[in-house]
């Protein structure tokens, strides 16, 4: 009897391991290579010298720049005209949403509408301007910061539905973006 429980207890976890390790082999197969490449650097060995600072985490960089004076006016948008660039460009990951949330209210009470071109942005000003420029296909739009977000940590801005049509973004979902602050240029700065 115990050399049948003894069995029964082995293949049980035999199973078990080999079931778990198919189903980390389907999950991984899933993800996006950025996203493997990520886990990958999360799960890397710590150099010696490190091994005191803590566990290695994955971080997404957000790179900064500021826009060189020399680089030629974007182009007007067609709804604000010309615009003026005011602060430091950040580039990062956009994703849009939508659907469930069309109709809720943002941070800054307006309710969410596919009309306009809004996005959610963790640090800009609300009912601030922001031209975004889809960095695949190089297509811009200025949008108007009404929401906080996003709230998954690997992305750096969230679109309305407007937006992600204006920069043709809706079938890839995430796209690598630029987003500058930009204001309304008027006849008197000039």
């Amino acid at each position: 009897m115990r050399m049948r429980l003894r069995q029964s207890i082995g293949l049980s976890l035999a199973l078990l391991f080999v079931s778990g390790a198919a189903f980390a082999e389907t999950a991984a197969s899933r993800q996006s290579p950025k996203t493997k490449a990520i886990i990958h650097k999360a799960v890397a060995p710590k150099p010696k010298a490190a091994a005191k600072a803590g566990p290695v985490r994955a971080r997404i960089a957000v790179r900064q720049f500021r826009s060189p004076p020399s680089q030629p006016a974007p182009a007007p948008d067609r709804y604000i005209g010309p615009t003026r660039t005011i602060g430091i460009r950040e580039i990062g990951s956009a994703a849009w949403y939508g659907g469930a949330h069309i109709g809720l209210r943002t941070a800054s009470g307006e309710p969410l509408d596919d009309v306009h071109a809004t996005a959610a942005h963790r640090s800009l000003p609300l009912h601030s301007l922001a031209r975004v420029t889809n960095l695949k296909n190089g297509r811009s739009t200025v949008v108007i910061v009404n929401d906080r977000g996003p709230t998954s940590p690997g992305l750096l801005i969230d679109l309305s539905p407007r937006a992600a049509d204006d920069l043709d973004m809706r079938r890839d979902g995430v796209v690598p973006v630029s987003i500058e602050p930009v204001r309304p240029e008027t006849a008197s700065m000039q």
